[in-house]
């Protein structure tokens, strides 16, 4: 059974009016002298209230907040209202501090029609019909067709051929446009997003934006083979458009990764590379960048002999590996007395186990880490060569790594959330069932935490969408690599068999 509340006539006044005086305070508490006069029980004008939240508006202290439905044209008339009576004019707002880059010293400039050009860059589109296009406001000055302009990125002046107004799909010609203005201009392949736009005598330079470094990332893998370049070139273009849109080649997993704000933003991209370049490509959780060392020292020795018929082929080495700090990478040493193995021999044998680091001996991926110290060994005056002793060695570091203990490591990465209070607990419980670590947490303003945490990447690949739905959207993180450990045994266990499938 259900219980309808009606609500009456007068508790829905009452409703209004509370509401209507917490936006009157919100407003009044802008400016102190109103205050004053609100505390001291003097009726405040319509017209002065009107002024002080124009005032409150431009400077940033009020942020309006309006709800419309444009499908159904409800409220868009008070909407446009208040932006012609509220929202400040090309000529409201304060003066900008470029930099004026022939003296490299800060200046301020005032908006006006008249005043010194500068415009900002804020999106760049790649047209199929007009090519790149670059949309950009005018804060200063007036700019005209077919004058040049001094661009910020290239430090070059170009010459602006065509110049519109954008009204939705439509580009319309103008011949000029001036302070407050949003036009394009298009062709001019060099020019960026965040670029600034100003006279040839007067270069100026605004600050760039700051931009949130992508958190999710994929592996992009085409579905008609033979499509990577225009993937590549697909991918460019969109990153011209698209600060927050990431594309890296992965030479370690060979994949090639794209790299986003979410889900959304990644299908989007998807969604545009089959519409303007006729792409079609699938999104993955990438490969793991897993790599092998050894945690004790050994020795090993391996003759190399084969003979067939003429000239045969020998090396004989000795070597001993030692596991070296995380992060060392690989060392190689000679240490051969008494000329046991010639000098013209020894680069033969670093290269052989050189090759050998490119792939371990439980799961073929990269050995790092790892100390190799070649003490003895023997040759053929007639059979020996370099490739001889480059074989002989390869195989000795493959059976010394084995009886080195040799483990999996896996990379670690270091995380930093920003998320409210209220989810705390939520976060630490998910980080610790990634096998994570907390590191610190900080209060920042704002009753936010900021949360410091290393995470093995294989956990971290879709933080971006297990972050969302932990904190209904209000949790932010940026993360970085931090290093590498040993992949627990369970863990490794499985990888080993997999890649053994792989193989079979």
């Amino acid at each position: 059974m259900s219980i309808k509340i009606k609500t009456t006539r007068a508790q829905i006044k009452e409703n209004v009016e509370t509401r209507h005086n917490e936006l009157i305070e919100s407003i009044i508490e802008t400016d102190d002298e109103l205050l004053n006069k609100y505390l001291e029980g003097e009726k405040i004008s319509d017209t002065l209230l009107n002024d002080v939240l124009k005032n409150a508006v431009i400077s940033g202290k009020v942020i309006p907040a309006f709800a419309v439905s444009s499908g159904k044209n409800i409220g868009i008339d008070i909407l446009m209202d208040y932006i012609n009576t509220l929202l400040p004019s090309p000529l409201d707002i304060k003066p900008l501090k470029p930099i004026d880059l022939k003296n490299n010293s800060e200046v301020d400039i005032k908006p006006s029609p008249e005043g010194p050009v500068l415009a900002y860059v804020f999106k760049t589109m790649a047209d199929p019909y007009i090519g790149k296009l670059s949309i950009f406001r005018i804060f200063s000055g007036t700019i005209k067709l077919n004058e040049s302009y001094y661009i910020s990125s290239s430090e070059k002046t170009y010459k602006f051929t065509n110049l519109f107004k954008l009204q939705g799909k439509n580009q319309i010609d103008i011949s000029e446009a001036s302070c407050g203005d949003i036009v394009a201009v298009s062709k001019i392949m060099e020019i960026m997003n965040d670029d600034t736009i100003s006279a040839q005598d007067h270069p100026l330079k605004l600050p760039a934006g700051e931009y949130f470094s992508p958190t999710l990332l994929k592996s992009l893998i085409p579905k008609s083979k033979g499509d990577e370049e225009k993937i590549s070139n697909g991918l460019s273009k969109l990153m011209q458009e698209d600060p927050t849109l990431k594309q890296e080649l992965n030479i370690e997993v060979h994949q090639n990764i794209i790299q986003g704000m979410g889900e959304l933003h990644l299908s989007t991209a998807v969604e545009k590379l089959k519409d303007k370049f006729d792409v079609d490509v699938e999104l993955f959780t990438p490969d793991v960048a897993y790599k092998e060392t050894i945690r004790k020292e050994a020795k090993a020795e391996y003759k190399y002999k084969k003979q067939s018929g003429g000239r045969g082929q020998y090396g004989h080495v000795f070597i001993e590996l030692k596991p070296l700090p995380s992060g060392s990478g690989f060392e190689f040493k000679d240490s051969i007395f008494g000329g046991a193995i010639p000098k013209g021999y020894i680069p033969g044998v670093e290269k052989g186990i050189r090759e050998a680091l490119l792939a371990g001996v439980l799961a073929d991926y990269p050995v790092v880490d790892v100390s190799v110290n070649l003490y003895d060994g023997s040759y053929h005056t007639v059979d020996s060569s370099e490739m001889a002793f480059k074989i002989a060695a390869s195989m000795a570091f493959k059976k010394g790594m084995m009886e080195a203990s040799p483990v999996i490591l896996e990379p670690i990465m270091e995380l930093e959330i920003l998320v409210p209070e209220k989810y705390m607990g939520d976060i630490i419980g998910d980080i610790n069932s990634k096998r994570g670590k907390i590191i610190s947490m900080t209060p920042t303003d704002n009753k936010k935490q900021l949360i410091k945490a290393t995470v093995p990447q294989s956990e971290s690949f879709n933080y971006t969408i297990d972050l969302t739905s932990l904190t209904q959207g209000r949790g932010r993180f940026t993360q970085k690599f931090s290093h590498y450990e040993e992949l627990p045994p369970n863990l490794s266990q499985k990888i080993i068999s997999e890649r053994k499938k792989q193989k079979e």
